[in-house]
């Protein structure tokens, strides 16, 4: 039965398979990935791989939490900044980061996002989502008017998900239609006229 690593060689051991799983997924797509590529890569037998995971699917997914982890701590680095300016700058500005995060490493986090996005990770992207909820509470904060939306959980709800559901489905499309900015800015400009037309209304 595959361990948990617990001193500091066997995690140095973990974190490599991980790491060695980025860039098989990169170069060869989740499908193609076996794990004797990974553990070539990661310098290993695939005997020793097998130590830490039952199969393929438990490196993914180990993978994907991993990738998730690394988001939200992304956004929760930039948030800071991002409450500071009106939503439809944060929403825009957030999104291209997140495509210069994705981008860094030749292009190693946006080419297993390709590959990874085809499967059903949404409940392993849970960080992603908190991280995203605690920004949309912050920036509401730091701008009282917004507090003033109706169903305001409601409208948050709404606006993560389908930003991820967008972003997520940009990612997996091989030959989008159209730039990562020109999504960045209707993703924002969508944020800004609805809370603009709302708090109108009122």
């Amino acid at each position: 039965m595959p361990r948990k690593p617990q001193q500091a060689r066997s995690r140095q051991t973990y974190d490599a398979i991980i790491q060695a799983a980025y860039i098989a997924i990169a170069k060869n797509g989740s499908e193609s990935t076996t794990t004797r590529q990974i553990a070539e890569i990661a310098g290993i037998g695939v005997g020793s791989l097998y130590e830490y995971f039952e199969n393929k699917q438990a490196i993914l997914d180990a993978l994907i939490e991993h990738f998730a982890q690394a988001i939200a701590a992304h956004v929760k680095a930039l948030t800071p900044s991002l409450v500071r300016i009106p939503l439809t700058d944060a929403v825009y500005e957030l999104t291209l980061k997140f495509a210069e995060f994705l981008k860094a490493n030749d292009e190693q986090y946006l080419k297993c996002a390709r590959s990874l996005m085809l499967h059903d990770n949404h409940t392993l992207l849970s960080p992603v989502y908190r991280a995203l909820g605690e920004l949309f509470t912050k920036h509401a904060i730091a701008h009282p008017e917004q507090l003033q939306l109706k169903n305001l959980p409601t409208v948050a709800y709404i606006f993560i998900n389908s930003g991820v559901y967008s972003m997520t489905r940009y990612l997996s499309h091989p030959n989008p239609a159209f730039s990562f900015e020109e999504l960045a800015q209707v993703l924002a400009n969508m944020a800004g006229h609805y809370v603009a037309m709302e708090l109108k209304a009122d």
